[in-house]
C-alpha cells in the first residue's frame, strides 16, 4: 500500500476547513447562449451568454462567450489551497462562508488568531483575510487583509496601502504557488494598520467633528436651519427631515459606547464606524438576503471616509 504524506505545513488546519464542505456556496454552475427575437423572425443567437445555479437556475451573470466562470467552490478550493502552500501559521484556522445576490457574489472570511497583536488601548486584534469573488463583474478574484479585535468582534476594515494582497482577473489560471508566495505581506499590512490606530488614538477629536465625519461618509445632507447657536450633533439629527437609520446607528455606538470605552479621539470615531459595517443590519427587510454584499460595500464607504478625511490621511 501507498502512502501519500502531503508537504505543506499547513494541511492539517486546512483539511479540517474541507471537510466542513462549501456552506452557502455549495452549488454548481452552467453556461447557456442568451437569444432574442426580432420581430417575426426566429430566435437570434446574442454573443452574450448567461450564467446560472443548476440547482435552482438563479441568473447570476451574463458575460461574452469567451468569459470562463469558477464555481464558488473552485474558488473556495483556490483560496484553501493558497492557504495550505502560504507561510502563515494556521493555528485555530476558521472559515466563514457567504453568499449574495443568488450566489452570484461570494465571500470567505478567514481568522488566523495564531496572528494576534494588541491594539494601543489594551485589546488584542487577530489577522483576518477576506476572499471575494462574482459572476457579475463587481469584482476579479480577490483576498484581502483585515483583522478581527476581540472585544467587539468588529472586523477592522484596513485603510492604508495595499488592502487587496493577491488580486486575479481569471481564476481559471490562477497561479496558487504565486499567491501562496505573497500573502505573507498580509503580516506587513497589518503591522502598518495597528501603527496606524496608535496615531489614532492619540488624535483627539471633538463630539461635532466626530458627528460630521460620520455624516460626510455616510453622505448625509445636514440641516442646520432653524437651529440655535452652539447647536449639538443631536439637535442636527433631530432635525433632520428624513431619519437616517444608519447615522443614528453610528452616532449612538460612538456616544454610548466607544468613547466611553476609548476617549474622545479618531480611535473610537473608526471603531464605531467598524461596528457599523459589521454589526448593523439592514433598513428594508428584502435587503437581508444580501447582507455579505452590504458589509462588504461599507467597508468600501470607511477607506472613502479615511482617504477623504485629512487628518485621518496624513497618519495613514
Amino acid at each position: 500500500m501507498n502512502t501519500v504524506l502531503n508537504m505543506f505545513g499547513n494541511a492539517s488546519a486546512v483539511q479540517g476547513l474541507r471537510d466542513g464542505g462549501y456552506g452557502e456556496a455549495d452549488f454548481d454552475i452552467a453556461v447557456a447562449p442568451l437569444t432574442y427575437a426580432s420581430g417575426d423572425k426566429w430566435l437570434i443567437p446574442s454573443s452574450k451568454s448567461v450564467i446560472y445555479r443548476t440547482d435552482n437556475s438563479a441568473e447570476l451573470g451574463i458575460h461574452g462567450h469567451g468569459y470562463k466562470p469558477v464555481a464558488p467552490k473552485k474558488m473556495i478550493d483556490n483560496t484553501r489551497n493558497i492557504l495550505e502552500r502560504s507561510d502563515l501559521n494556521t493555528v485555530g484556522l476558521t472559515e466563514q462562508i457567504k453568499t449574495s445576490h443568488d450566489g452570484a457574489r461570494c465571500f470567505v472570511q478567514y481568522n488566523l488568531p495564531a496572528h494576534t497583536y494588541q491594539t494601543g488601548d489594551g485589546d488584542t486584534a487577530s489577522l483576518s483575510l477576506l476572499s471575494t469573488s462574482s459572476f457579475d463583474g463587481t469584482w476579479p478574484f480577490m483576498i484581502s487583509v483585515a483583522a478581527v479585535q476581540s472585544a467587539c468582534t468588529n472586523l477592522q476594515v484596513f485603510v492604508s496601502g495595499e488592502v487587496a494582497i493577491y488580486k486575479a482577473k481569471h481564476t481559471q489560471s490562477l497561479d496558487i504557488e504565486h499567491g501562496a508566495n505573497i500573502i505573507v505581506k498580509s503580516l506587513d499590512v497589518f503591522n502598518r494598520e495597528r501603527e496606524l490606530w496608535r496615531q489614532w488614538q492619540g488624535t483627539k477629536v471633538c463630539d461635532m467633528e466626530a458627528f460630521l465625519f460620520f455624516a460626510d461618509a455616510l453622505n448625509v445632507n445636514l440641516n442646520t436651519e432653524g437651529l440655535d447657536v452652539g447647536y449639538s450633533p443631536a439637535d442636527v439629527i433631530h432635525n433632520l427631515k428624513r431619519r437616517n437609520e444608519n447615522l443614528n446607528y453610528i452616532w449612538r455606538v460612538y456616544t454610548a459606547v466607544y468613547k466611553n470605552r476609548l476617549g474622545s479621539n479618531y480611535w473610537a470615531v473608526y471603531n464605531a464606524m467598524t461596528d457599523w459595517s459589521t454589526h448593523f443590519g439592514v433598513v428594508r427587510q428584502s435587503s437581508e438576503r444580501n447582507i455579505a454584499s452590504i458589509q462588504n460595500d461599507r467597508q468600501q464607504v470607511i477607506r472613502q471616509a479615511v482617504s477623504s478625511n485629512s487628518v485621518l490621511r496624513l497618519a495613514a
